[in-house]
Formats: structure tokens, C-alpha cells, sequence
């Protein structure tokens, strides 16, 4: 459905009014006066009277992160994370409770430990607060012990409780729906994009698994599992029981769908011919067999842009700790190591080796004494065999582009999780059980995010650079990504002329009831895709007026 729009452009869109026809235009002021920055607001949290003043190694307002958010609404189950303040011996091994209120009685107790594939330590607490009949402002109060019971320290929070009916669509009314396919079982929420395209989903995840099964040369042992999450989480997938992935209109990830089914399907399978691998070459097979990371890509000449980079990771430091490292560049350099393996001694002794690793001191090690198994070299001798095979191949400037935008964009989206969507940070990515979640009705965890004006534009802003890039509009790329960066540089304010361009035509659409999803302004005809009744996507031509 498209609609038209009409649409004042000024220097960083200072005064213009998107108005469906047939209502009036606003009239500009002759001289249009420079807009007033606007900043996104990290949610903070002030102790309340009374509360001991945190040490420096103590415990501070921002240790403290509840689930989901960034807003609480009456109703809620509401999970908790307590990151750990100081890395002395008591507070390692020190003892963390939760008290809502004034009660006397803990809601949970746990200790710190391990969290995500970060490895951030925290006390994490699962849906431990039922704030049904509650609304309004409310406490929690965190106490941290030692093993014999001493203090450490202590903290109270206000917690605002929003009514329940405040909740945004598609929330709302969301409920888990179910649908099968040959291949999988889909859970989703009804009333998003998710909903609205399940048959698309399901019949991509068909070819998908048939793809998978046919270069893995293994048969699903059983139906996969899938939750449709309808929120970001990290880039997008996460394969553990069952697999996570996000499906969204609005997406500042911009991954293709086809490559992130077959890439996270072969993690399930994969476990078929091996449990004990190397993360490089668990998540290298993954990319190999997807033909890509994020989209299909010639991963041989991406490799060797890489070089051209100078951004290359010795194979040792991203085999022994694989995860930490820049994300694209590691996965890039371990799916284009697995396709010259199999290209060049043959995929049966790949899988030889993929299926005989066993425990080592660390993933290093790992691989070095498979490679010596089934191949007779070591991790050095394979690199540098590998190294001058890239180093062989003509220098692709387009490819050598692509690949640098490509971080410096995700490492874009990277920071703007960190600062104003923290749930969604990979390395630390907010994802409940969704098995337990179906089972107790919970939906907010999987759905709701940061929605002020502020973050959609910031987040078209991503897409629309997603979208330049797979056109390989390079010059467009870049703009966006410099206006996404100089926001974050600002504290997040609009001072940017393309951001204040963005954020007004997202407050613009939103003033008529429109959520914008994806926004191009750099194009010779402006258009958004936005929703004003779930899930329905609509397409609205923005002209001059």
C-alpha cells in the first residue's frame, strides 16, 4: 500500500510537517531556524533517601538492569541483572538477593557467575518479580553477602511501574501462535512482521534445512525448534536447544534471511558429526556452508580485502578466545579458512578432522592437533599456506569497500546497542528460556525494545545504511553511518544535519500514528515504510509541497 506525503525540506528538516493528504501543509517561516538538538536518555535509576552512599567498588545504580525494558509496565514478570562491582574474593564468591518492597522475604538469591558468551559476571535472576496489582513507583532493594554472611553492600532503586494498558501494539495484544513446516516448528508473536510472513518464513526454512542436510551430508534427526523473536538481539541469531531468530521490519542488522536460516541451522546439525570442535571452525563451517555471513559473499576475495585492510586476526588469538574479537572480521576469516580446507584437500578429510577434535588446554591447542592428525601441519604451516593462496588473488577495490564499511557499520550498530539497547549486545544478549516463556504466557521479553522517536530514527538510520551497502552504493553507506556516529559522539544529540532529517520525519510520521520501519531520504524520491495498524506495512511517498 503507498501513500504520498507531503514533505518540506529544509537544512537538517528544521520546520517541515508530514501531512497525509488531504490536510493542509504547515506554512515554513521565511527563514527556517536551526532545530533544537533532541537526546536519547539512557535509563538511570537514583537511590532512594537512605540508602548507603556506594563505595567506588561498590554497588551503583547502573549495576543494576531490569527485564524487559527499557519501560516496566504493571503486569510484568520482571527479570534481573547484578553486575558484579569489583573483582575482590568476597564479592566472587559473595551471596546476591532481591527484595521488592518491604519485604522481609528475598524474591530470589543467587550468586555471581558467568553470563552470556561474554562471559560478564553477574547475578542473573529469571522472571523472580510478579508485579501483577502493582502500578506506579516501587522499590527494589539488592544486598550482596559474603560467604559467612557479612554485608558487603547494599542498594535501593525506584522502579516506575507504567499501567498496563500503556503498553504499545504490537505487544499489547501479542500472543504465541505456532506453525510447522516439513523442516521446523515456529513459535512467534501474533500481530507482528513475524505473523504477518510465517508462510514466507516457514517455506525459506524448508530450503534452508535441505541445503544444510545435502553439504553436511546428515539427516535432521527431528523437527527444529525456532522462536521468532520480534525485537534485535545481538545481529540477529542465536542457536542453543533451539534456535533464536529475529524477524523485524525494522532492522539496523540487515541480515538476509535465506543466510541467516541456512548459517544457524548448520549449528544444529553440525552436532550430528561432532560435539567437541573449535568455536573458529564451528562458526566457520557455519559461514562456509551459508555462502557468507550476513548475505552471500565471494568469501575467498573477502579474505583477501582483508589484508588489503590490514585488519587480518592471527589464526591462534581468534582460535583460543574466538568470540571477543571484532565479530565480522572473525567470522570472515573463519569461514573463508574452512572453504580454502575443503577447496583444497577435499571436504571428506574436513569432515574427518571436524568430527575427530578432542579435549585440549585451549581451542588453540584444539585445532593445532587436529590439523596435525588429519593433515600432517601445523596451525602455522596451514596459515601461512593460507595467507599466500589470498595474497595471490587481484586486489577487488569493491570487495576491499564493502568489507570496511561492513564494520565500521556493524561496530556502529555495536555502540548503539551498548549505549541505548544494552539487552541486545551480543556478547551479552538479554535471551530467556522460550520454551519456559510459552509456558507462562510471557511475550515482553521477546518483543519489546527502545521505541522513543530517537532510537527509530537511529536505527532507520542502520537499515537504510544496510540497504545502501547491498546495493553497493558506497558513497550513501558511509553518510549514514558517519550521521549515526556522529550522534553517538554527541551523547545523543541530533546536532548532525542527516540525523535531524531523520529524527523529524520519524516524529513527523509518528505524530499521525505511523511507527516508521525503514525511512530513505537520500534517494531522488524520499519514501518510508511505516505501520500504523498492526502488522500491516505500508509504504508512504514522501513529496515536495
Amino acid at each position: 500500500m503507498k501513500k504520498a506525503l507531503p514533505y518540506l525540506l529544509f537544512f537538517a528538516l528544521a520546520c517541515n510537517t508530514l501531512l497525509p493528504t488531504p490536510a493542509p501543509t504547515l506554512t515554513p517561516p521565511a527563514s527556517p531556524a536551526a532545530p533544537s538538538p533532541t537526546r536519547i536518555f539512557a535509563p538511570t535509576w537514583t537511590p532512594l533517601p537512605g540508602s548507603p552512599s556506594p563505595a567506588p567498588t561498590g554497588l551503583r545504580p547502573e549495576h543494576i538492569t531490569f527485564h524487559p525494558g527499557p519501560e516496566l509496565y504493571a503486569g510484568d514478570i520482571v527479570s534481573l541483572q547484578i553486575t558484579r562491582p569489583g573483582a575482590e574474593p568476597e564479592w566472587e564468591e559473595a551471596r546476591v538477593k532481591v527484595f521488592a518492597g518491604e519485604a522481609i522475604e528475598p524474591l530470589a538469591e543467587d550468586r555471581f557467575g558467568r553470563f552470556g558468551i561474554g562471559g560478564r559476571a553477574q547475578a542473573t535472576f529469571w522472571w523472580v518479580w510478579d508485579t501483577a496489582g502493582l502500578v506506579g513507583e516501587q522499590s527494589v532493594t539488592v544486598v550482596v553477602e559474603s560467604e559467612s554472611g557479612e554485608r558487603l553492600d547494599s542498594l535501593t532503586v525506584p522502579v516506575t511501574l507504567l499501567p498496563a494498558e500503556l503498553r504499545p501494539q504490537p505487544e499489547r495484544d501479542a500472543r504465541w501462535a505456532q506453525a510447522e513446516s516439513a523442516c521446523c516448528i515456529f513459535h512467534y508473536l501474533t500481530g507482528t512482521a513475524a505473523a504477518r510472513d510465517i508462510a514466507l518464513i516457514t517455506a525459506q526454512a524448508d530450503e534452508a534445512f535441505e541445503r544444510v542436510e545435502e553439504r553436511l551430508g546428515v539427516e535432521r534427526e527431528r523437527r527444529i525448534t525456532f522462536t521468532l523473536l520480534s525485537r534485535l538481539l545481538g545481529q540477529g541469531g542465536f542457536a542453543a536447544g533451539e534456535i533464536s531468530l529475529t524477524y523485524i521490519d525494522r532492522n539496523p542488522a540487515g541480515v538476509d534471511l535465506e543466510t541467516v536460516l541456512v548459517h544457524e541451522g548448520t549449528h544444529l546439525l553440525d552436532r550430528q558429526i561432532a560435539r567437541e570442535r573449535p568455536t573458529l571452525l564451528t562458526e566457520g563451517l557455519a559461514v562456509f556452508i551459508a555462502g557468507g555471513h550476513y548475505k552471500p559473499e565471494d568469501l575467498d576475495r573477502r579474505a583477501a580485502a582483508l589484508l588489503v585492510l590490514d585488519r587480518y586476526i592471527p589464526l591462534a588469538d581468534l582460535a583460543r578466545d574466538f568470540y571477543p574479537q571484532q565479530h565480522e572480521i572473525g567470522y570472515l576469516q573463519a569461514g573463508a579458512l574452512v572453504k580454502y580446507l575443503v577447496d583444497k584437500y577435499g571436504w571428506e578429510k574436513f569432515k574427518a578432522m571436524y568430527a575427530g577434535f578432542e579435549s585440549a588446554p585451549d581451542e588453540a591447542a584444539m585445532l593445532e592437533a587436529g590439523l596435525k592428525a588429519h593433515y600432517g601441519k601445523t596451525l602455522a604451516e596451514v596459515e601461512a599456506e593460507w595467507l599466500a593462496h589470498l595474497r595471490a588473488l587481484p586486489v577487488d577495490e569493491d570487495e576491499v569497500e564493502d568489507l570496511r564499511l561492513t564494520v565500521t557499520l556493524f561496530e556502529a550498530l555495536r555502540r548503539y546497542q551498548q549505549r541505548y539497547d544494552p539487552a541486545a549486545y551480543y556478547l551479552t544478549a538479554w535471551l530467556p528460556d522460550g520454551r519456559e516463556a510459552r509456558k507462562r504466557g510471557i511475550v515482553a521479553d521477546f518483543i519489546r525494545s527502545p521505541r522513543a522517536p530517537e532510537n527509530v530514527a537511529l536505527e532507520a538510520m542502520l537499515a537504510a545504511g544496510q540497504e545502501a551497502l547491498r546495493r553497493r552504493d558506497f558513497a550513501q553507506t558511509e553518510q549514514l553511518v558517519n550521521a549515526v556516529n556522529a550522534t553517538l559522539d554527541s551523547n545523543g544529540l541530533f546536532f548532525d544535519p542527516l540525523a535531524a532529517r531523520y529524527l523529524r520525519a520519524v516524529k513527523d510520521l509518528a505524530a499521525q500514528g505511523y511507527e516508521v520501519q525503514t525511512l530513505d531520504l537520500l534517494t531522488t524520491q524520499p519514501r518510508a515504510t511505516a505501520i500504523r495498524t498492526w502488522p500491516t506495512l505500508e509504504t508512504i511517498i514522501l513529496t515536495d509541497n
